[in-house]
């Protein structure tokens, strides 16, 4: 596995002439740049993977420590944001700034200048892309942003170190703008020595979901929530006329991704590892192994720059796997919500509460014969793929092993020796595992616990997939043929009728509404949901429900009767108000810039 890059800290000066004296020292630079890439695979940390309402921690674990509780919480401040991602990212620019402004310096020692000219030429691409890169995540996590187009010396003074905020619109076309010099010299594919490293296709993909945000509500015409949202002069930062002509940009640029991974061989992930007689069988393999598969054919970018150990509180493999087959890690403290497990469709590709072959009202009891509730039967194969249930299996070790999950039980909460749950203990609070993001070759025994790592999927193709149906729908009223291929392409590997087959002629707002629940299920615990939800200008009513606690089955109940029930979880709110759409720049940067404005209601 590659990506040692990823861990190398940047040296600026004092000695820079030193730093870009060979194509070594210059190439260990460049290595630094991408050193400031969020830390995907870090799961107490992570800004997106565990920050919605999909999952739910442990009873007894605070905000203090693990900070997606806090974006949870809504306790995110101004004055001490729980993530820095605008220094971070800032820090980034200008490290590749430097190594802009500096590479030419650079001689070749061991190789030809005709080698040294092409390997500079990638260098100068690859910090053209981390700067789109750093800029684009800027814009995903505090929407309008500072531009940076050059070196800013530390001793700058006045108007070329005190910038403004540049309009949303703005800061998209400068964004596609770098993200388009970085194409010009980047490879169309990588050696299996630089996985990680961007390639035409990482950056047309990563481009194309940029625009596709730009079309979406929250920023398109959206009057509503910002029309006082100006910089100090006045200027608005965010339009407030809707433009529908932004979904057809959204349209063509991800077209354009799709084609242009496509021609590299990208696909759509299928199990093959051993073959597979039954499909449903075959389309539950394919989803849990989807996002676990190294490198596999429909990773369009992933990050592994920190690698997972087992034990390590970082990792998400060691939080969320279930408890109980072994005293210490893995913890089982990280469980999907009630609301997550409701998500899914049935196995007739039909959300479970309209299907008339599903019966919703008594989803929480338990048929004649059987072990589980009828929640648990007759769903979808992601739904198996991604959830582990009480009396269900978990696949884990090469091995299928039966999820005892209420009090007392092996995977469940602890019991004293009064029999009493105790609650303070790691356990799954919701009733519920996560299967999705562990990977089935990671192994628990009584003595042994080994995490099998592999890259964080940044962006992959069913993405793409879906977010051009989703803006052809936007655009057009409906589906073309391109966007219908991709959308049942998406359910086939999931196991599940077509989308017409399962839900008829869909148009205008049900065909919208359709096709944003099928990349919920889809993206589920990848990080995805609570962008969409802002993007959409839906999380406010979403997760409002969720604001006194999310939702589960009762860990502390011993009997199916106390154990299968609609709880709502003490102690583990959602909390989402309308500032929380955008995150609040750390109130010290405000401070240094007198041009700066702090987003609304922070």
């Amino acid at each position: 596995m590659s990506c040692n890059y990823l861990e190398v800290v940047p040296d600026d000066a004092p000695k820079l002439d030193d730093a870009f004296k060979n194509e070594t020292s210059t190439e260990a630079f460049l290595f630094g740049c991408y050193s400031f890439i969020p830390n995907y695979n870090h799961a107490r940390n992570n800004f997106s993977w565990l920050m919605s309402n999909e999952t739910v921690a442990s009873y007894h674990w605070g905000t203090q420590y693990f900070s997606f509780l806090q974006i949870q919480q809504g306790i995110n401040t101004a004055s001490a944001p729980t993530l820095d991602i605008w220094g971070n990212a800032y820090s980034g620019i200008r490290q590749c700034y430097l190594f802009l402004q500096n590479v030419e310096k650079a001689k070749p020692l061991t190789i030809s200048q005709a080698e040294f000219d092409i390997k500079k030429a990638k260098w100068i691409s690859e910090a053209n892309f981390l700067i789109a890169y750093y800029h684009y995540l800027l814009l995903q996590n505090y929407g309008p942003v500072v531009i940076v187009d050059k070196y800013i010396p530390v001793d700058a003074t006045g108007d070329e170190f005190f910038l403004p905020r540049s309009s949303y619109d703005e800061c998209v076309n400068y964004i596609a703008s770098k993200f388009d010099a970085a194409m010009a010299n980047l490879p169309d594919n990588v050696p299996a020595s630089e996985f990680g490293k961007p390639t035409k296709s990482v950056a047309q993909a990563l481009k194309s979901r940029m625009f596709i945000f730009a079309a979406s509500p929250l920023f398109n015409g959206n009057s509503e929530y910002y029309s006082n949202f100006t910089n100090k002069d006045g200027a608005k930062l965010i339009s407030q006329t809707f433009d529908k002509e932004k979904w057809k940009k959204a349209m063509d640029e991800t077209k354009k991704a799709i084609d242009m991974f496509e021609a590299q061989g990208g696909k759509l992930y299928n199990y093959t590892k051993a073959p597979v007689a039954d499909p449903f069988e075959q389309a539950v393999l394919n989803t849990r192994w989807q996002m676990v598969d190294p490198w596999n054919v429909e990773l369009i970018w992933g990050y592994s720059g920190y690698k997972e150990v087992a034990g390590a509180t970082e990792s998400f493999q060691t939080l969320a796997m279930p408890r109980g087959w072994k005293t210490g890690t893995p913890n089982g403290g990280i469980g999907a919500t009630l609301s997550a497990v409701e998500k899914f469709y049935t196995k007739n590709g039909i959300p479970a509460e309209k299907d008339p072959s599903f019966d919703w009202a008594n989803r929480f009891t338990i048929a004649t014969g059987d072990n589980t509730i009828k929640l648990h039967r007759n769903r979808e194969p992601r739904f198996y793929a991604y959830i582990g249930f009480d009396r269900g299996d978990y696949e884990v070790g090469g091995i299928k092993r039966q999820l005892l999950l209420k009090a007392g039980e092996t995977n469940g909460l602890p019991v004293n020796a009064q029999t009493e749950p105790q609650i303070n203990n790691d356990h799954l609070y919701s009733g519920y595992a996560i299967k999705k993001g562990i990977h089935p070759g990671s192994n628990v025994t009584s003595t042994l616990f080994s995490v099998t790592a592999y890259p964080y999927p940044i962006i992959r193709l069913a993405e793409l997939y879906l977010n051009y149906a989703e803006a052809c729908a936007e655009y057009t009223g409906a589906l073309n043929a391109d966007a219908t291929k991709y959308v049942n392409a998406v359910r086939a590997r999931a196991g599940i009728p077509t989308l017409v087959a399962s839900n008829g002629n869909l148009t205008g707002t049900a065909l919208i509404d359709a096709l944003h629940r099928e990349k919920m299920i889809e993206f589920m615990f990848e990080g995805h949901s609570l962008y969409d939800l802002k993007r959409w200008k839906m999380a406010e009513a979403y997760y409002a429900p969720d604001r006194n606690g999310m939702r589960g089955l009762y860990s502390q109940g011993k009997t199916n009767a106390t154990f299968y029930r609609d709880y709502t979880l003490i102690g583990r709110p959602f909390i989402f108000n309308r500032q929380t759409n955008l995150f609040p720049i750390n109130q010290k940067y405000i401070d240094k810039n007198h041009k700066l404005v702090q987003n609304p209601g922070w």
